[in-house]
């Protein structure tokens, strides 16, 4: 069996599974994989598990696999520190763990044998290792798992249309111009240090307008009102049109992803949602990225 570490936001989770899509795709013969979605049973953060409500996907999720009191066993243990894979361990099962991150050590602490791979790297053996238990831990950013399959991915990964009303009206807009999705994450990247200087976005924007002097930029964010009192030093004055997307909070922000995903220009920063909206985007003619 392998184990997929299942766990934060919407665009996380669904590089998770495009990494495990990627892994059955290639490797049909060994489709024995499973989501370890105990992060959602223990943690109440974004919006919770989102690839059934989002995309109707219906993944072989762990909680499925076992009855409700061993179940509840395993959510007791993670409760008082003790990982997923370190319960099995514990049980006696010959269990090994694959990580492209150090937070294992809070997420999954595991005393177990460890094998690291680099970070957000595209290392496509590891998909075919063998052994009696593999458990998987990290996000797989890169964009290769994606890339192989992507005709398969964008079929599986296809976004709900666009409901009437403001979003269809925002939609209308985005197809109609030049339109520029500016991603702009705030939130937890703040307490962090990992946001993004607003004079970063001032220069890219000055750079688009060069080429792209018509340009209408639409801006997305989990915090609009910072982004509008910080409009002139994002450099949204510049455009002769900047709209701020506004609504799609509390559970609809998938409505975002799929708005950034019809902008034929992308702004993107440090944020795993732009970037999905990126692999998403059929009509995308260029992207650039904040260093």
């Amino acid at each position: 069996m392998k184990i997929q570490y299942l766990n934060g936001g919407l665009a996380n989770q669904v590089f998770q599974y495009i990494f495990v899509r990627y892994a059955q795709l290639a490797h049909p013969e060994n489709d024995d994989w499973v989501f370890d979605d105990s992060f959602f049973y223990v943690n109440a953060v974004h919006n919770g598990y989102e690839l059934e409500k989002v995309f109707h996907l219906h993944p072989n999720l762990l909680s499925q696999n076992f009855d409700t009191d061993t179940w509840a066993q395993f959510i007791k243990n993670k409760q008082q520190g003790i990982s997923i894979p370190q319960s099995f361990k514990d049980l006696g099962f010959n269990i090994e763990m694959i990580s492209e991150f150090e937070n294992y050590k809070s997420h999954n602490p595991f005393d177990g044998m460890i094998h690291r791979v680099p970070s957000n790297a595209y290392i496509p053996e590891i998909t075919g290792l063998q052994g009696d238990f593999l458990y998987y831990h990290g996000y797989w950013l890169h964009p290769d798992w994606f890339r192989k399959y992507r005709a398969i991915f964008l079929e599986e990964l296809a976004l709900s249309p666009i409901p009437d009303g403001q979003n269809a009206r925002y939609a209308e807009m985005i197809q109609s111009s030049r339109s520029v999705a500016v991603h702009i994450r705030r939130g937890d990247y703040v307490k962090l240090g990992w946001a993004t200087d607003a004079a970063c976005y001032l220069k890219k924007t000055k750079e688009i307008l060069t080429l792209y002097p018509d340009a209408v930029f639409f801006i997305f964010s989990d915090d609009i009102t910072w982004c509008r009192k910080n409009q002139e030093a994002l450099g949204f004055l510049l455009p002769s049109k900047t709209i701020y997307v506004e609504g799609n909070e509390k559970g609809a922000n998938h409505i975002d992803l799929h708005l950034m995903s019809l902008c034929k220009i992308m702004l993107l920063g440090k944020s795993a949602f732009g970037y999905l909206g990126m692999l998403l985007n059929k009509q995308l003619e260029k992207c650039i990225f904040l260093t």
